[in-house]
């Protein structure tokens, strides 16, 4: 496992175009974390500036512990494209220089080469969790008024959650990659069924009162393992918690686009 990794690892490494995707990403998360409470306290001044009194958006609790767990992950998962994008560059251009023949020619089974892709999309996963762990310790110790270890370790669940969100996204985009071969399409296609197919189908069944769309439809079903929890600061009611039928949707998708993806390229003449 090791050695696939680094075999990806120098891969990718002089490619500019994943580069720079992981990196917009990263800041993305950086974002995130650090830049809420100034944005709160950006919109406090400007409301003070036009004397709208009782308004204080300091006081929403994004930073407090335990909330802050789904907070952040139910934001950083919509950034994942990013990500996705890099793993399609990385895939596709295995086909476009043919490295993936020559790969196989010095003695990378096609079984390994797959491996080897599928263990990057979860070294990203991982190092993504991570990194948000990290941020969300900084500035949650920072911003929440208590501080406890139970109350840190409280939800911190869904830091794994969002590395299976994003990992079965990534798997997802290396399926999406070997089938079209071609950057460009791949993404166009990914963002199209992502942004606009998924989202009229789920509108169009929700509004006939199918609620059982969410199960059905891939990036929704991965989307849905972890809740947006905002509405509750408005006092709606929302889901502060991971149900069984959503966790076991998202390892179906996983399994699937493991599954599609290896049959797929091991079937492929190269």
């Amino acid at each position: 496992m090791i050695r696939l990794l680094k075999i990806e690892l120098q891969k990718v490494r002089p490619s500019r175009s994943f580069k720079v995707l992981a990196s917009m990403y990263f800041i993305a998360l950086t974002l995130i974390c650090v830049g809420v409470m100034p944005f709160f306290q950006y919109l406090k001044s400007r409301l003070t500036d036009f004397d709208v009194d009782g308004i204080d958006p300091t006081i929403i609790p994004f930073y407090e512990f335990p909330d802050i767990w789904q907070n952040i992950t139910s934001v950083a998962i919509w950034f994942k494209l990013l990500l996705g994008f890099s793993l399609i560059y990385s895939i596709t251009n295995e086909f476009s220089y043919r490295t993936i023949r020559q790969n196989v020619i010095d003695g990378l089974s096609k079984k390994e080469f797959i491996m080897s892709k599928i263990i990057m999309a979860g070294f990203l996963s991982v190092a993504s969790a991570a990194f948000l762990l990290v941020l969300g310790l900084i500035t949650g110790l920072i911003y929440s008024t208590e501080v406890s270890l139970g109350l840190i370790l409280e939800d911190i669940y869904f830091i794994p959650a969002f590395a299976l969100q994003l990992f079965t996204f990534l798997v997802f985009t290396l399926f999406v990659g070997s089938l079209i071969k071609k950057s460009i399409i791949s993404m166009g296609i990914l963002i199209f069924w992502t942004l606009v197919v998924e989202n009229v189908i789920w509108g169009r069944m929700r509004y006939l009162g199918q609620d059982w769309i969410e199960y059905v439809l891939p990036v929704k079903a991965i989307n849905q393992l972890v809740h947006i929890p905002f509405p509750k600061y408005a006092l709606q009611e929302v889901q502060d918690f991971i149900t069984i039928p959503e966790l076991a949707a998202v390892l179906f998708y996983l399994g699937l686009f493991y599954w599609a993806t290896t049959r797929l390229i091991s079937r492929r003449d190269l």
